[in-house]
């Protein structure tokens, strides 16, 4: 099946030969492949924002949509593998991020290192989410 595809790494219109070609060549693709780029699309424009971050090598602002994408610190694997290159050099420091609370619906912004919050703005909430959510047990006999 022929098809008008564009690289996703280059830009160029190509005619691709499979319904699963990305890149215009092997160079493209190994391009992509050794520098991490991966094809996270365009996210749709009503959708839900899980979290934001700026990228600490590039400062390039990144927009989470996807709650099964894990980036926190780094926008690729490329920029993750520079920053830490030379990691005797580098100081550790925080990330300033946002998240909602998972119980009552807060915005809660971090930015000390140390603080390990991702889901819930403080223990109370936590434990009243937990204990709403509890599983009930059941004996078997």
């Amino acid at each position: 099946m022929k098809r008008k595809a564009k690289c996703l790494v280059c830009g160029a219109m190509f005619t691709a030969d499979r319904i699963t070609q990305k890149y215009c060549s092997a160079f493209c693709r190994r391009y992509a492949h050794r520098y991490g780029l991966i094809d996270r699309g365009e996210h749709p424009k009503g959708a839900d924002v899980v979290r934001e971050f700026h990228c600490v090598r590039c400062g390039t602002l990144v927009t989470i949509v996807d709650g099964r994408d894990k980036r926190t610190k780094f926008c690729s694997a490329h920029c993750e593998r520079l920053y830490w290159k030379h990691s005797q050099h580098v100081k550790p420091h925080g990330v300033a991020r946002s998240f909602y609370c998972r119980n009552c619906g807060v915005r809660v912004d971090v930015s000390d290192p140390k603080d390990r919050r991702t889901s819930f703005c403080s223990e109370a909430c936590r434990k009243q989410w937990f204990s709403q959510h509890r599983k009930k047990k059941t004996r078997h006999i």
